[in-house]
């Protein structure tokens, strides 16, 4: 394979440590970083071409009627299914539209995952998030990028039985609250009962 000045350059720069190299003979080395080279072209492309069916996608959305759409998504005119289509569309219309995320980083993430990055609330802080663990190596399933974007269901159970602990302590609180007070309009009631009590005896004696 002939490699011009910019693949060379391309070799070079690719991270290969002692434990990829060790025992290989430098003509293995060479094959392994022009392999290297092609995966990552591929991988471009294959998030370009994610991005580019999702903007075609969200194109025929936003020019037909609802139901027209809909009789589309199932008449099995593309080759993907329903759920991978509204997916795209979703993830295009909530966020990846408008940004200018690398190819390469979308040709990990699943349509769905790419959706649940733009779901309601989800921040371009909380999408980077997702986007610094893909570049870790970090294995990305679309329970992982959920987490990574909307925080796991153990901690929002929690917070929703914190939430409702507070609840029931506030109203335990009003509780004794109004106890206090009905205790103290009852003293109050004894005392003016106790008073007429002594003024009608005095009526009477008079």
């Amino acid at each position: 394979m002939e490699l011009s000045p910019t693949e060379v350059v391309d070799l070079a720069s690719i991270p290969l440590n002692s434990e990829v190299t060790k025992g290989l003979v430098p003509a293995q080395v060479e094959y392994v970083k022009e392999s290297v080279v092609e995966i990552n072209e591929e991988l471009s492309c294959v998030g370009q071409s994610l991005r580019a069916v999702a903007a075609n996608l969200s194109d025929i959305k936003s020019n037909i009627r609802p139901g027209n759409w809909r009789a589309f998504l199932k008449s099995g005119a593309i080759n993907c299914s329903e759920r991978f289509a509204i997916d795209l569309v979703s993830a295009y219309t909530n966020w990846l539209g408008g940004s200018d995320i690398d190819d390469n980083m979308l040709a990990s993430l699943t349509p769905r995952s790419l959706a649940l990055m733009g779901s309601k609330g989800v921040t371009d802080k909380e999408r980077q998030k997702v986007f610094e663990a893909v570049g870790n190596g970090e294995r990305m399933t679309e329970a992982t990028v959920r987490i990574l974007v909307k925080g796991s269901k153990r901690k929002a159970r929690k917070a929703s039985q914190k939430s409702e602990s507070e609840k029931i302590k506030s109203l335990k609180e009003k509780i004794e609250t109004y106890k206090k007070v009905i205790n103290n309009l009852q003293d109050e009631n004894k005392k003016l009962s106790k008073l007429l009590s002594n003024r009608e005896k005095i009526e009477y004696l008079v």
